[in-house]
């Protein structure tokens, strides 16, 4: 009976192998008529899929699935079978599985009849809401975007284009998305920090007057948690891309391109530069810096400022060779 007005997941079918040499501007060799619909690994061994291989230890068993073209690289083709040729076969795959994605709302109604949004608010006319949709007071929500069913979206947020906003996300009042931003289901974005004042042996809750900044082309995973600012802004800067469960305490700043890992907590006032990673369960202080070109490894606990450029283990911090011959003096002497 809603007809008009259900929202309905699709994406393209297939593609013949030309078609996608041609699209993503590569060359192809072998069979260029065959149909693709969809992308997989080398151990599913699907039909009218395409995978790709990195490494000549793969080559027997790609040639001898039944998968039907390869993504390889220039210098070891699949044999026998069509490839698609790459310097990078697994950005390309990666660039070809965004054809056949099925998160996309479409409808002939692009704002579903349950959502609800206030009368001060813009929303461009492609912009797409889902069911049971909150839209607040003078929100901006630009070309393209599409805010999947039961996300609350608060007073004063901006929402830049071609946005994906997944189910039951909370933009409290003031955040700032920029354009391309992707958040999965359950992230939290504006939160109060976590901030109290000791006052007479009771704790006093301090204000959190400021906001969260999202740059562009940024993605944050499953529930996680973006604090807002005391008073000015929390950060998140271009290309950075956030694992689930990751806890980004209040006036954090985090550069560009890197790389948080699931379960990593960053506490309070925290300046991370650009390329960053942190693995698997990091933990920092607040009120320290990371450098620029930093990796952390997992369960690393970062107690006081980075400056130099490396890779960086155990708890406390240090440089992943000395952290290495720690440990293997410890066992050597627990023998």
């Amino acid at each position: 009976m809603f007809a008009a007005t259900i929202m309905t997941w699709v994406n393209q079918m297939s593609y013949l192998l030309s078609e996608l040499a041609e699209k993503f501007e590569v060359m192809f060799t072998g069979d260029g008529s065959i149909r693709i619909e969809g992308v997989c690994g080398l151990s599913d061994d699907k039909k009218n899929h395409l995978a790709f291989v990195s490494q000549r230890s793969f080559l027997d068993s790609a040639s001898a699935s039944q998968i039907s073209g390869f993504i390889s690289h220039p210098d070891f083709p699949v044999p026998d079978k069509p490839n698609l040729v790459s310097e990078n076969p697994e950005y390309l795959i990666a660039k070809i599985a965004t054809l056949f994605a099925t998160s996309k709302l479409t409808g002939l109604d692009a704002i579903h009849p349950s959502a609800t949004i206030d009368e001060t608010s813009y929303i461009a006319a492609n912009a797409q809401i889902g069911a049971n949709a909150v839209i607040g007071a003078n929100v901006s929500i630009s070309e393209g975007t599409q805010i999947f069913p039961n996300v609350v979206i608060m007073d004063r947020c901006e929402i830049g284009a071609n946005c994906i906003i997944y189910p039951n996300c909370t933009l409290r009042e003031d955040t700032i998305l920029g354009e391309r931003v992707v958040l999965q289901a359950g992230v939290s974005i504006g939160a109060d920090g976590f901030g109290y004042v000791m006052n007479n042996r009771k704790h006093y809750k301090i204000p959190q007057l400021g906001k969260v900044v999202i740059e562009d082309d940024v993605e944050i995973g499953a529930n996680s948690t973006i604090d807002r600012a005391r008073f000015n802004e929390t950060r998140v800067g271009k290309g950075t891309k956030i694992d689930n469960l990751v806890m980004l305490a209040h006036n954090v700043k985090v550069g560009e391109d890197c790389l948080i890992v699931s379960q990593v907590g960053i506490s309070g006032s925290t300046q991370i530069g650009d390329r960053v990673v942190l693995a698997g369960q990091v933990g920092t202080v607040g009120h320290i810096t990371i450098a620029d070109d930093v990796t952390v490894l997992g369960k690393g606990g970062v107690t006081k400022d980075i400056l130099t450029p490396g890779t960086y283990a155990g708890m406390p911090i240090k440089p992943v060779k000395v952290w290495l011959r720690a440990i293997a003096k410890l066992y050597r002497s627990l023998k």
